[in-house]
């Protein structure tokens, strides 16, 4: 089930006043068919009935997956989310996001499993070896070879162009055990795992050596 509201909205394009739903909360066992659509990001289009012309309109929105156990909260305007009388169940993962980019990349790791932890932890030590000879604006989670055992990611380049960079499955074991018994993270508030997370664990990681 997803839970939607419709408030009046001005088109960018033709700048005329019409009416828009908004996607505030979906739960893909409740309504599996979202899946794809917040893949996409196609939750979050919009088309304009006067001028025809679509956009991209982020709202919040708190994705729920009960099967794989999170919650990941997008927050667009940077805010952490109120989650005052909120009461999530035992065992949930709960992080929240900042753009529809993250969000979904949160999504896809979370469903498939891994440690979202580990994954930011990846990304930044590739993100440290692959700057010195690359100017890298973003590194995304993209997927996981089962036969190899190697994770891959997308290196995105300042001039707009993507590569491929991948680490070994080993890495992976190891960062998320090191995560998993030396750092403590809250299981009951939505927790913003990102780089900054991640450079800060390193340092605490080191630091615990």
């Amino acid at each position: 089930m997803s839970k939607h509201k419709c408030e009046a909205f001005t088109c960018p394009h033709c700048q005329n006043e019409s009416s828009r739903e908004i996607v505030e909360s979906i739960n893909v066992d409740l309504s599996p068919e979202m899946r794809e659509k917040v893949r996409d990001l196609s939750c979050f289009a919009w088309t304009c009935p006067v001028c025809g012309k679509a956009s991209l309109v982020i709202d919040p929105c708190l994705y729920h997956d009960m099967s794989n156990q999170f919650m990941v909260w997008l927050s667009p305007d940077g805010s952490p989310p109120d989650a005052s009388g909120f009461d999530p169940l035992a065992g949930y993962t709960l992080r929240w996001v900042e753009s529809p980019n993250a969000f979904r990349e949160k999504i896809d790791v979370l469903e498939r499993g891994l440690d979202d932890r580990a994954i930011e932890l990846m990304k930044l030590i590739l993100a440290m070896q692959l700057q010195k000879s690359m100017d890298i604006v973003d590194l995304v989670f993209h997927s996981f070879d089962e036969r190899t055992g190697a994770f891959r990611f997308v290196v995105v380049l300042s001039d707009g162009a993507e590569q491929y960079a991948a680490m070994q499955g080993d890495t992976y074991a190891r960062i998320a055990r090191d995560v998993e018994e030396r750092l403590f993270t809250p299981a009951r508030d939505f927790v913003k795992v990102d780089i900054d997370w991640a450079t800060a664990a390193l340092e605490l990681l080191k630091g615990s050596e």
